[in-house]
């Protein structure tokens, strides 16, 4: 398999989990981009639009990489990124699920 085959194959994958992680999260606040900065309690988020989203990370939360339960330790700068959010008490961000995976090579560099 080519490299841009086993791309192209990666990036379905990827985008397949989303979605059936997109139905799981009815009234959730969707935050999807590829991850700027990581923080202990905290990741920022840049939009296809270019807004830096703040979230906040949260025990409870569920974590997955191409579809596959993950740890936060594995999520990388440059990562693609969705994330399901509800507002807290003081009306930030909080993630419900965070679901990532390799960014392509194309996509990543030109971020």
């Amino acid at each position: 398999m080519t490299k841009r085959t086993i791309t192209a194959i990666l990036t379905l994958s990827l985008a397949l989990a989303f979605a059936a992680t997109l139905f799981a999260h009815g009234d959730a606040i969707h935050v999807t981009g590829f991850v700027r900065t990581i923080n202990p309690d905290s990741v920022v988020v840049e939009t296809v639009k270019h807004e830096m989203i703040t979230v906040l990370l949260t025990p409870k939360m569920e974590v997955t990489k191409s579809g596959v339960k993950a740890s936060m330790s594995d999520l990388k700068l440059g990562d693609r990124v969705v994330i399901h959010a509800e507002k807290n008490h003081d009306g930030k961000l909080e993630a419900e699920s965070v679901a990532f995976g390799p960014a392509p090579a194309h996509t990543a560099d030109k971020h």
